[in-house]
């Protein structure tokens, strides 16, 4: 095999290789050149597609241009400038006479897989008001997967909703480390109370079973070197539960279904126990005391010390919640619990001011903003605060479907460096029939994208990931 003069290294590693399911499966153990994406690379080898076929291949293309034609035509999720050959190349000249020519057989795996091996034991730390990983600031591209504990997309006979397949994670997770995308975050893996699925499905009763997906997702995520925001509670009603389900459980009414804090004074005033009454707060603690003490069995460690997570969110737009509530959860999950993570407050919502989050909470590490629509100069102007108050500072969602403001948003997030990252609303995976898994609110996301516009959107992502690692 002959390389151009300008590659830059050549690493040994064993990522499990992302490939269309239809494709021969690729040893575990790879050879893996880590180039850049501007660099452009002869390779002339001959490569084992099969028991007793190999086919001889001759390419001098830029990696980024050779990724996606690849990926346009073979279906390989692919990554900002990370070429794997099977370890099982034979040498020049031993091809096999009159052996059919599949398509060329190169393999593309996510740059975390590769780039992040090094780093995915180790914790995100804060520095001031920026995070830390492995020694240096941590800035990333990334994405919303809510779904990863439990899946109201796909529903059973009955119409509730299933704990997503192992493809299914793994799909999704590949995709957005293929994307270059660092950070995802899920709301499913911390809220799960009050459902027949759930972790805690009446007050007390507690189900480790209910885990077994986020289980594996976390200890995937991991393997990809991605780092989770995970989220604890959520101000709206959805499938998984949230404050509503606390306050439901010591008798304060709620109102029908679709109503909700925003909509409905008398819903506001029953949620307002969720941060008021010491009983409901004690039964918040207890359930994150028991999701943080769950021990993953993938990964043989308890939630509270695995590196895979980056930060616990007091909660999703939680944006009824004060400051010193807050500053206690944070408290408590680092203190005495002994989480080794961060925290991040959970008020961010659309039209939150990060002025009224807990600046000033001494066990807060991160501050937040959701934007929909994009709004830049809302996010430069928390960013701002966020700063001043020595806190990190991320967008924890954003509607990606106004092509242009999502470039304004992330140019605005790459030129400001209190901008850890920002994450958009909300990647999806491909099923096991190779359709995208569908989605009803407008912003599903998906790689291989669905429409132009999306792959418009992708591509800045796989940018913003690159300039956001290399600033």
């Amino acid at each position: 095999m002959a390389v151009h003069k300008n590659c830059h290294r050549v690493i040994v590693c064993s990522p499990r290789v992302t490939q269309h399911a239809s494709r021969p499966a690729v040893p575990a153990t790879s050879h893996t050149l880590g180039l850049s994406p501007s660099v452009h690379v002869w390779l002339h080898c001959v490569i084992g597609v099969g028991p007793n076929v190999r086919v001889r291949v001759l390419l001098r293309e830029s990696i980024a241009m050779l990724s996606h034609r690849l990926f346009r035509a073979c279906g390989w999720a692919t990554t900002a400038a990370v070429l794997v050959l099977s370890p099982a190349l034979m040498p020049l000249g031993s091809a096999v006479a009159g052996a059919p020519a599949p398509p060329t057989m190169l393999h593309i795996v996510p740059a975390a897989a590769v780039a992040g091996t090094a780093v995915s034991t180790s914790l995100v730390t804060r520095f001031g008001n920026r995070l830390m990983l492995g020694g240096r600031p941590f800035r990333f591209a990334g994405a919303n997967l809510y779904w990863l504990g439990l899946d109201d997309n796909i529903r059973d006979g009955a119409g509730s909703p299933t704990y997503p397949t192992k493809y299914r994670i793994r799909n999704a997770l590949e995709a957005a480390a293929g994307a270059g995308m660092t950070v995802i975050r899920s709301h499913t893996l911390g809220i799960s109370v009050g459902c027949a699925k759930c972790f805690e499905p009446t007050r007390g009763v507690f189900r480790s079973a209910a885990l077994a997906s986020a289980d594996y997702a976390i200890a995937e995520a991991g393997r990809l070197g991605l780092k989770i925001v995970v989220p604890l509670t959520d101000q709206w009603r959805w499938y998984h539960g949230g404050e509503s389900t606390f306050t439901g459980w010591r008798g304060y009414q709620n109102q029908p279904a679709g109503f909700n804090a925003a909509n409905s004074p008398a819903q506001r005033a029953a949620e307002a126990h969720f941060y008021a009454d010491p009983v409901v707060v004690a039964d918040y603690k207890a359930y994150i005391s028991r999701l943080l003490g769950h021990v993953n069995p993938y990964t043989g460690l308890k939630y509270k010390d695995d590196p895979t997570i980056m930060a616990w969110e007091t909660g999703n737009e939680i944006w009824t919640a004060n400051p010193s509530w807050t500053q206690e959860i944070a408290r408590f999950i680092k203190h005495d619990i002994g989480a080794r993570q961060l925290v991040a407050d959970g008020t961010a919502a659309t039209g939150m001011r990060t002025a009224n989050a807990a600046v000033n909470g001494a066990d807060v590490d991160i501050l937040g903003g959701h934007f929909y629509p994009v709004d830049t100069a809302w996010a430069a102007a928390d960013a701002a605060t966020a700063k001043r108050s020595n806190k990190a500072y991320l967008i924890g969602e954003y509607a990606w479907t106004d092509v242009a403001a999502t470039d304004r948003l992330l140019s605005m997030v790459e030129s400001t460096p209190s901008i850890s990252g920002a994450l958009l609303w909300t990647l999806l995976p491909y099923q096991e029939n190779q359709l995208p898994e569908p989605h009803g609110d407008g912003y599903a996301f998906y790689s291989p994208a669905t429409t132009p516009a999306m792959q418009t959107v992708l591509d800045r992502v796989k940018l913003n990931a690159v300039r956001l690692r290399s600033g």
